[in-house]
C-alpha cells in the first residue's frame, strides 16, 4: 500500500528534471540502492527519515514539496545542522500548546511511538507527516530545516 502516493509522483518528476537518470544511476549518484529508488517510485516503500532529508538537500526542495503536501517548489538552502528531532518536537508541542497526550488520542501516532522518539529513535515518513498535518506546521519546521 503506497501511504505517501504524491512522493513517489514528486520523486518520479524531481528524477526526470534531474537529468532524467535511471534508477541505477541517480542510486550510484546518492549511493542509494537502485532497488529503493524503484520502491519509492512505485510506492511500495518509503525512504527513511535521514534519507528524505537527504532527497530533499539533493533536489533543493522543501520536505513538503517532496512529499506532495505543497506545490510550492521554491528553492530551497539546505540545513546541515538539524536539531535533535526529540527536542524539536517537544520545543514544537510546547511552542503550539499540544500535549503528547493529545497528539496520541487524536492521531494514529501511538504511545510507544512518542516515547521511541523522545529516546532518539526517528519517525517513519509518513508519520512525520501526519504529526506535521496535527500539529498545522511544515515538515520542514518540524524538524528544524527552515530555522
Amino acid at each position: 500500500m503506497n501511504e505517501l502516493p504524491k512522493f513517489s509522483e514528486r520523486l518520479t518528476e524531481l528524477m526526470f528534471y534531474d537529468d532524467n537518470l535511471p534508477n541505477y544511476k541517480f542510486g550510484q549518484k546518492l549511493g542509494i540502492s537502485p532497488n529503493a529508488i524503484s520502491q519509492w517510485k512505485t510506492g511500495k516503500a518509503c525512504p527513511t527519515f535521514p534519507m528524505f532529508v537527504r532527497l530533499a538537500d539533493h533536489f533543493g526542495c522543501s520536505l513538503d514539496y517532496l512529499s506532495g503536501r505543497t506545490n510550492d517548489d521554491d528553492k530551497y538552502t539546505p540545513n546541515n545542522n538539524l536539531p535533535p528531532f526529540p527536542k524539536r518536537l517537544m520545543d514544537v508541542l510546547k511552542e503550539r500548546g499540544i500535549t503528547w497526550y493529545k497528539v496520541v488520542k487524536d492521531t494514529h501516532i501511538n504511545d510507544s511511538n512518542m516515547r521511541n522518539w523522545r529516546r532518539g529513535s526517528l519517525p517513519l515518513v509518513p508519520m512525520l507527516v501526519e504529526l506535521a498535518d496535527y500539529i498545522d506546521v511544515s515538515i520542514d519546521y518540524l524538524v528544524g530545516r527552515d530555522l
